[in-house]
């Protein structure tokens, strides 16, 4: 799709227009890149170039810089920005952060706002490219930075235990399904037990890797000591908040957090109807290893144990006080690995008597 140039008459006049800010947008997918440059100009107009698509591999990554150069960008690359696409983003953010690019890869629901916003009803992947090469311009944006490689394993190591898990399971319900049948095979159920013993051996064995990539990095074992410090948390629930989060890396706040994770309230109504449900468009894995935590925290941990007691009866459903108590423990695991402190079971009660010294003071 050729994308016409903006707020201009001739190419002359377009040449001499002074270059405020450019950013290239690309729609990644797994074997293609769809490409549009956008200048914005002295006169706040912008200005669109479409590129020819290229293989999502090392050697369109290659054809792209060299078309780059070829528009003027010799010295100085434009902003890269991107939408996060599972894996298939990666090596082209890697490799253009190698370029010394300023690389922005944005997460799907801003993107989805942000195109909203455009009133764009029709969705193809040059409108796509055109649309973040858009936003690169207008808004403010993060820049991207290539994360650590241990966390990188870490998150690797906690999303192959946690697949492990699931077929665990389906693996015990289909095991005593044969078990209990009228008729089963000795060789069949022979083999279903050997399956069960060789899951949960790669199980431990992925726990004690975990363990032994965390040792080995002293910052993340005095870090995770002040996660492990909260009642409740255990080695794999920290490990896999970490891996899954990269250490907090990308969290600025609290909310974006509990954004990150989908534990943040959305607000619907509908006639009568009126309900404030998680959105849930989050990270699951992070809300999957939370539940047994939050299960553990409202018996033994001295400030979740009262907050979920005395919300459980507004509830309708104890599950509700539950997540609430997951969020909770989600948010004090992100402050504690920011503050680098450990728990301490008696902290609101001394902000709430800091509180009353200053009042009392004043």
């Amino acid at each position: 799709m050729k994308l016409k140039s903006v707020g201009f008459k001739n190419k002359n006049q377009m040449n001499k227009k002074k270059v405020l800010k450019s950013s290239l947008g690309i729609d990644v997918s797994k074997a293609s890149l769809s490409m549009c440059l956008c200048f914005l100009e002295e006169d706040l107009n912008k200005r669109f170039l479409s590129i020819p698509d290229v293989s999502n591999d090392l050697v369109g990554f290659k054809v792209l810089l060299k078309r780059l150069k070829t528009e003027g960008f010799k010295d100085v690359l434009p902003l890269i920005v991107m939408e996060a696409t599972g894996v298939y983003h990666e090596s082209l953010a890697y490799y253009f952060h190698g370029k010394g690019a300023d690389v922005c890869i944005m997460q799907s629901g801003r993107v989805k706002k942000y195109a909203q916003s455009l009133d764009q009803r029709s969705k193809t992947d040059a409108l796509d490219s055109k649309m973040l090469a858009m936003l690169g311009c207008e808004r403010t944006t993060t820049p991207w930075t290539p994360p650590a490689e241990n966390l990188q394993h870490l998150k690797m190591l906690s999303r192959e235990r946690s697949l492990l898990l699931k077929e665990k399971n389906s693996l015990k319900n289909r095991l005593h399904a044969i078990e209990t049948s009228m008729y089963s095979d000795k060789k069949t159920l022979k083999r279903f037990k050997n399956r069960a013993k060789l899951l949960e051996l790669q199980i431990v064995e992925i726990a004690l890797e975990m363990e032994d990539l965390v040792s080995k990095d002293k910052e993340l074992v005095a870090k995770f000591k002040y996660l492990e410090s909260i009642p409740g948390i255990s080695f794999i629930s920290a490990a896999t908040v970490v891996g899954e989060t990269l250490g907090f890396s990308l969290i600025n706040s609290a909310k974006q957090l509990t954004c990150y994770a989908g534990y943040d309230v959305v607000l619907k109504e509908s006639g009568a109807y009126r309900g404030k449900p998680l959105s849930k468009r989050g990270n699951s894995h992070i809300r999957a290893i939370m539940h047994m935590p939050s299960m553990k925290a409202v018996r033994v941990n001295p400030t979740l144990k009262p907050f979920y007691e005395r919300l459980k009866p507004k509830k309708v459903k104890p599950m509700v006080a539950l997540v609430a108590v997951q969020r909770k423990l989600l948010i004090l695991m992100y402050i504690l690995w920011k503050t680098e402190t450990e728990y301490q079971a008696d902290y609101e009660q001394k902000k709430a008597v800091k509180i009353r010294d200053l009042y009392c003071a004043r």
